[in-house]
């Protein structure tokens, strides 16, 4: 402390004690503000990562839940898709009906009703079907109303639910394609890739009693693009031989 200083405390002790311990005190009190921001600043910091990170482990989790509908099915060739399948048509789904509560099944399902317009397998002499799926498999891979499809389904389970044949593998939507003259054609959400080799396996599809259409589906299945509905529609009941 200088001779100013000095000067200004001479006589006065307890003035300057109570001066020098106010500004520690306020030192204490501006140390202690800035861990209080400090640490609150810690804590929202982290509060804010755990949070981004539980999100992201919450849309993982939602991509796996997706991903094992769409991509864990075991891949399968149309040979193989249509000799799992329990009932085989090209059909215009004419009414859908959602169900929060199935009676039967205890479980969210949604209920399609088809106009059959060609028996493949296992329909013959019936023109219409209703059947339920639940209702996880059909996002997605559900059927519009008024649209025309090729389905490939299963059996129905013991509590009265079916879905296609590896899921998306076995469900093909019909368009009609040109300008001038319009075909349909036929592609599942796989864009047909598969069809003719089991990706897995390597096996190959093998319609001996038409060249040509055995051709034809190993050529449009190679390069994933869609099959003229006539075409594929033979393949199909080659391959069913029922």
């Amino acid at each position: 402390m200088n001779r100013e200083t000095d000067h200004k405390y001479i006589g006065k002790p307890d003035k300057r004690r109570s001066e020098e311990g106010c500004s520690k005190n306020m030192n204490f009190k501006k140390q202690n503000k800035f861990i209080f921001i400090f640490g609150l600043s810690l804590v929202a910091f982290c509060t804010f990562s755990y949070q981004i990170r539980a999100n992201g482990e919450t849309e993982l989790s939602k991509v796996k839940l997706e991903r094992h509908f769409v991509f864990d099915t075991i891949p399968l060739n149309l040979e193989e898709i249509a000799a799992d399948a329990d009932r085989i048509f090209a059909g215009i789904c004419t009414n859908v009906e959602e169900i929060d509560d199935d009676p039967e099944s205890k479980l969210p399902v949604i209920k399609y009703t088809f106009k059959i317009t060609e028996p493949i397998k296992g329909l013959f002499g019936k023109e219409e079907l209703t059947f339920k799926q639940w209702k996880p498999t059909v996002r997605d891979a559900g059927y519009e109303k008024g649209k025309k499809y090729v389905l490939f389904l299963l059996a129905d389970s013991e509590r009265g639910l079916t879905s296609p044949v590896g899921f998306l593998q076995g469900q093909f939507e019909v368009e009609k394609k040109g300008f001038i003259r319009r075909n349909e054609v036929v592609k599942n959400k796989l864009s047909n890739k598969g069809l003719n080799r089991n990706i897995r396996t390597q096996k190959r599809i093998e319609i001996k009693e038409n060249q040509y259409i055995n051709d034809y589906v190993q050529e449009c299945s190679e390069l994933g693009i869609s099959m003229r509905y006539k075409e594929f529609i033979q393949a199909v009941k080659y391959l069913v031989k029922e």
